[in-house]
């Protein structure tokens, strides 16, 4: 097998911040329903759940969220899709270094490709990724392991488990990487509530600055 290392990222708060258009989404909903918009920072710390995390703090009735309103929301997401998002600090340092190091690197999301493709092309990292894989291409999203072995099995050569790493902000990223027996790193800079702390994610690593993957990946 090959010697050759990967390193995988979680999109949403790994590599692009993504909150500022998901709060203006649900803002516009909000309006339409007429009921006042929430916090950003209550938005933000949910984004990682998806839309069902972002309406637990928009929506009080408990309610099963209903089809309309969900799809009504995705719709709005995809107008302002990209506006206000920006890449995290030291995202393309870290994957220029990749490039002089020749590490491959690539995305594995719960998010639907009909947001993911459009975001990494507005930054330019589509065409930089040696695999993508998105939450609308599985079965069983992460948590689950299936998502990363499947961007594995999209490349034409292999890796040791040794040389493979997951990076995300979500103990679901590190509760894959390590079904998947992969390396997981864990980043505390992304969505969470102050009440989740990423150590308790039983992670190989945890970082506060992305280009700090740069020293795990050997």
């Amino acid at each position: 097998m090959s010697e050759k290392r990967i390193v995988l990222f979680d999109l949403d708060g790994t590599l692009i911040d993504t909150a500022p258009d998901m709060h203006q989404a649900l803002g516009i909903l909000l309006e339409e329903e007429r009921k006042p918009n929430v916090a950003y920072e209550d938005v933000r710390s949910q984004v990682s759940n998806g839309v069902l995390g972002i309406f637990s703090v928009a929506f009080s009735d408990n309610r099963e969220v209903e089809d309309l309103r969900y799809e009504r929301y995705l719709d709005i997401y995809e107008t302002v899709l990209g506006q206000k998002s920006t890449l995290f600090e030291n995202v393309i340092m870290l994957l220029d270094s990749f490039d002089n190091r020749d590490i491959d690197y690539g995305v594995v999301t719960n998010k639907s490709s009909r947001f993911t493709i459009p975001l990494l092309k507005q930054f330019n990292l589509l065409e930089r990724m040696k695999t993508l894989v998105c939450g609308d291409e599985v079965e069983n999203r992460k948590p689950d392991p299936e998502p990363l072995i499947k961007a594995l099995e999209k490349i034409p050569y292999s890796y040791e488990d040794k040389n493979v790493y997951y990076v995300g902000d979500a103990m679901k990223d590190v509760s894959a990487a390590n079904a998947a027996d992969f390396i997981s790193i864990a980043c505390s800079f992304g969505y969470r509530d102050a009440n989740d702390s990423p150590s308790s994610w039983k992670s190989d690593f945890v970082i506060n600055d992305l280009f700090k993957v740069n020293e795990i990946v050997k």
